[in-house]
């Protein structure tokens, strides 16, 4: 059986993003990064919100070429691997009517469902082989999920810094029972995993 993990960066405070949806407020450092990619090497599908699906098709493919370069962190090797896995991958876009352009990097490795086919289609993909399912972002699309009981653990990276006010990374009440938690090494984030209460 294959578990559907769900990977987010958030504020202290709880938040998903800044003001206006600005990702750029979460402290999405090299071991955030390192992470992530732990996640991508364990994992057969990536499943993304349709807005996720088009600023990460819009970034990642480009790096996976890119020389490594010390003063920037998003040309890391970690990064670099990471781009090479999310080309590879399978995708699975959740979107009612949304088709992937054919000139998108990831257009013969993505295909979408629509929200009334996803539930159907997550219980096919967890009872077949292979690696985890992963979200990243989409914090829409995980939080029904969360709701719905399809997520199997929670993966929240949590930095060191309150902002006052943003997106909650949280759209409903949800009882979940913790895991574990730890500093993420050589990172001034925090790792907390959770999976939904029994």
């Amino acid at each position: 059986m294959r578990s559907l993990i769900v990977s987010n960066a958030i504020t202290l405070d709880g938040f998903f993003a800044g003001v206006g949806g600005d990702p750029l407020v979460l402290n999405l450092d090299a071991g955030f990064d390192a992470h992530n990619l732990d996640l991508m090497r364990g994992a057969s599908t990536v499943l993304l919100g349709r807005a996720s699906f088009e600023l990460f098709s819009s970034f990642w493919p480009m790096v996976a070429d890119a020389p490594e370069d010390a003063s920037n962190p998003a040309l890391s090797a970690v990064n670099r691997e990471f781009s090479r896995r999310y080309g590879e991958i399978q995708k699975v876009v959740v979107s009612d009517g949304y088709v992937v352009p054919v000139e998108n990097p990831w257009h013969e490795t993505t295909r979408v469902v629509s929200g009334a086919d996803l539930a159907a289609t997550l219980e096919s993909e967890k009872a077949g082989d292979g690696g985890d399912i992963v979200v990243f972002a989409s914090a829409v699309l995980w939080n029904g999920l969360l709701a719905d009981g399809l997520v199997d653990r929670l993966d929240l990276v949590v930095g060191p810094d309150a902002i006052g006010a943003g997106v909650p990374a949280f759209r409903a009440p949800a009882r979940l029972r913790p895991l574990g938690a730890a500093p993420i090494p050589g990172s001034t984030n925090v790792l907390l995993q959770y999976a939904p209460a029994e």
